[in-house]
């Protein structure tokens, strides 16, 4: 095939070794290996020497032995244009980068070095003769010290997960007019967004997030005027101390023709919401949360009531984490495209909006606020609803029945309000994906409803601090969701039928990188509060994935614990203190090796303490306290760590470390005082010698009584019986008064 101009192998197999052949192709244009080979090796690239019409050359991702020989014959095809050899093992900048400076022919447009772990400054020869460049991504490498000059003729620079530090240099980009899209995140660039980038008028990305910027030259709305193309902009996770709402806003129409992305989350800016801000138009992602922004929503001034109309294209607002008040506007219904409304952990007051329709709302966060009044029946229109906070405010009344139309649900959190009535079973059945179902802390009564455990997603169920009453449901162990093996309920008798849970679900950014279109949960927009291990614990992104807990504590249940609970072998933390159960701990408790805590405290326990404890390998958190238990406390493994007394404390027939109590040491099944082996012998001896003598003495009378019999007379034979009885009953208090006292003797020595 040589006549063959374009050869696209991306994605398609793993190979060692590039046959020579390849050589022949000399009319070859654009060649395509992109892909991660599972550490497949090419160290022979003498054949590329032959493509001098090579035009488009793509190995990302294929490991690269010698690098030195590769950058060489790359930089020898003279017409080379766009070069990519992303993630290829090209540890030796000084060799990569020589090799681009002395080379003579290359004229790359678009040159890609990302995810090497190159080290060391960044060169400046090598780019002084790339005057035709326009793409060039160093990002994902260890590249530190000084930015050199770049080609002017750059719109792509992408330096992000590097060494950089120190204030943004200006040399570097004086009279890049024609860069657009700028990537420095995450760094370590200090002090400010200088004034100077008000010269790149033709930005449209702006990524400066992940470093220690403390302020922005000119303030925020002078950056936004100065930038008429800019379309993002990221400041997130730095240090601003940006007081937004001081800017001027008179002249707010010449800014945000193309703005589309503002994320300035997680820095300290300050002042109430600007008026300006609500003429963006085209926004579709606002994020200015985790700041200490106050005042109201709108603020008072020319800002229009209708925020949905102001913002009509708005498809995520964060305005989380700050000290915003007053109450939530209804017009925040109105908008047609929002998908992720989160308002949690300010202080917003009054009642939740009951005005909502039918968006494609997938996440709304109203928590930890001071909302009041009763949940709205219109949220079950929200049909895409994936994650509803609504924990941590003064909510009453009972669940809307209205709610099990929102059947896309994974999280559901009510915790920390003032719900009350029974808790629905429709729950069960109408939430095949719910993985976190968060109850904490209402006023719910009644039993636990047994259709909880078709949940078979649960991995999260926390009903604590209630007024639940009855037993606990056995069918609960039975919840795939908090099983290390999804089907390991298959042949155990103690596990009914159910149909297989749904697979866990990854963060939106892991099916981006693969990617797969964003259809479940954005796990770094979630937060979910646990008490575990006796903490209250904050749990986000992928430590809530991995967090597996039940916790049914502070109570009115009754009645034991089941021992299905032993079969949910990935629960990390199980709390079921505080509750009315008696009977013993389930013997197989052992089995649940993923326990980091256990709280079983404030019950009415009884029976020792299982064995299998000892089985435990994960376990660092242990209440037993306030209950029946008898017995020793085991020893072995991971238990012994435990050496806390507390532990166990009221608890008076327990024994053994690490309580003052000690055990008698056991001998057989059950505990009894023993004594040194040696005098056990004798006694083993002793018992056996008065043994024969009993049974002797009984022969002879059982024979000489017979014989009597038949002998003598009727009155002869019954003073014989007497007489032989008496004597009898004589000889065996003998024997018993003496071996006791033979025995009491021998314990002495």
């Amino acid at each position: 095939m040589k006549q063959l101009r374009y050869l696209d192998l991306s994605h398609s197999f793993g190979f060692a070794i590039v046959p020579h052949e390849w050589g022949n192709l000399t009319e070859l244009e654009v060649l395509n290996l992109h892909g991660s080979y599972d550490g497949d090796v090419v160290d022979d690239f003498q054949w590329l020497s032959h493509l001098q019409a090579l035009k488009y050359l793509d190995m990302s991702g294929i490991h690269v032995k010698k690098s030195g020989d590769l950058m060489q014959v790359i930089s020898a095809l003279p017409s080379l244009s766009h070069l990519s050899l992303s993630d290829c093992g090209l540890y030796n900048s000084h060799l990569s980068f020589d090799c681009l400076a002395n080379s003579t022919a290359l004229h790359l447009e678009y040159l890609d070095l990302s995810m090497n772990l190159l080290g060391g400054p960044i060169p400046s020869i090598p780019f002084q003769n790339m005057t035709y460049l326009e793409h060039l991504d160093l990002s994902g490498n260890l590249l530190g010290g000084a930015i050199p000059r770049i080609p002017t003729s750059l719109e792509y620079l992408d330096l992000s997960e590097n060494l950089l530090g120190g204030p943004i240099p200006s040399i570097p980009f004086q009279n890049m007019t024609s860069l657009r899209h700028l990537h420095l995140s995450p760094n370590y660039f200090n002090s400010s967004v200088p004034r100077w980038f008000n010269n790149l008028r033709n930005l449209v990305d702006l990524n400066l997030a992940y470093n220690s910027l403390q302020s922005i030259e000119g303030g925020l709305f002078s950056f936004l005027r100065e930038h008429p193309f800019l379309e993002s902009l990221y400041l997130n996770y730095n240090e601003l101390h940006e007081e937004i709402s001081s800017v001027e806003g008179s002249s707010s129409g010449l800014i945000g023709k193309n703005f589309k992305r503002l994320v300035i989350s997680n820095n300290f800016l300050q002042g109430a919401l600007p008026n300006w801000l609500f003429h963006l138009k085209n926004l579709t992602v606002l994020d200015l949360s985790y700041n200490q922004l106050h005042g109201t929503i709108p603020s008072p001034g020319p800002i229009p009531q209708d925020i949905g109309l102001a913002m009509p294209q708005l498809s995520t607002l964060n305005l989380n984490d700050n000290l915003l008040s007053g109450p939530i506007p209804t017009s925040l219904c109105e908008m047609e495209f929002i998908e992720v409304l989160h308002l949690g952990r300010n202080k917003l007051v009054g009642e939740v909006p009951a005005c909502w329709k039918e968006p494609p709302l997938t996440l709304l966060d109203l928590s930890s606020n001071k909302l009041f009044g009763i949940i709205p029946s219109s949220l079950g229109n929200l049909f895409a609803l994936r994650s509803l906070h609504l924990n941590n405010n003064s909510l009453h009344g009972e669940i809307p029945v209205t709610i099990n139309f929102c059947r896309n649900l994974q999280i559901l959190d009510l915790g920390e309000n003032k719900i009350s009535g029974s808790v629905p079973h429709w729950i069960g059945p109408r939430f095949p994906s719910l993985q976190i179902l968060r109850l904490r802390e209402n006023m719910f009564n009644g039993s636990i409803p047994s259709q909880l455990c078709l949940l078979s997603a649960l991995q999260i169920l926390d009903m604590a601090v209630n007024d639940l009453t009855g037993t606990i449901p056995n069918c609960l162990g039975h919840m795939k969701g908090m099983k290390l093996n999804k089907s390991i309920d298959e042949g155990n008798s103690l596990s009914p039928t159910y149909a297989a849970a749904p697979p866990m679900l990854g963060p939106t950014a892991f099916n981006t990188i693969m990617g797969i279109a964003p259809t479940a949960t954005d796990w770094t927009q979630e937060h979910v509060e646990q008490v575990v291990k006796g903490m209250d614990l904050d749990y986000t992104t992928l430590d809530l994935q991995l967090m597996v807990n039940l916790d049914l504590s502070s109570n009115k249940l009754v009645g034991h614990i089941p021992r299905e609970l032993t079969l949910l072998s990935g629960l990390r933390g199980l709390n079921l203190s505080r509750n009315f159960l008696s009977g013993g701990i389930p013997t197989m408790i052992g089995d649940m090796r993923s326990l980091e805590s256990l709280d079983l405290s404030i019950n009415h326990l009884s029976g020792t303490i299982p064995q299998s404890f000892s089985a435990f390998i994960s376990l660092s958190k242990l209440n037993l306290s306030h209950n029946n238990f008898m017995g020793p406390v085991p020893k072995g493994n991971q238990i012994q760590t435990l050496d806390d007394p507390s532990i166990y404390a009221s608890n008076p027939l327990l024994c053994g470390d690490p309580l003052q109590k000690k055990c008698p040491q056991a001998r057989g099944p059950q505990a009894a005082p023993q004594v040194p082996e040696e005098v056990a012998n004798e006694e083993g001896k002793l018992e056996k010698v008065m043994f024969y003598i009993v049974i002797m003495l009984g022969f002879a009378n059982g024979f000489w009584g017979v014989v009597g019999s038949l002998v003598y007379n009727k009155n002869w034979r019954r003073v014989y019986f007497n007489f032989a009885d008496r004597k009898a009953d004589m000889v065996y208090v003998i024997v018993a008064v003496k071996v006791a006292e033979l025995r009491r003797r021998l314990r002495r020595v």
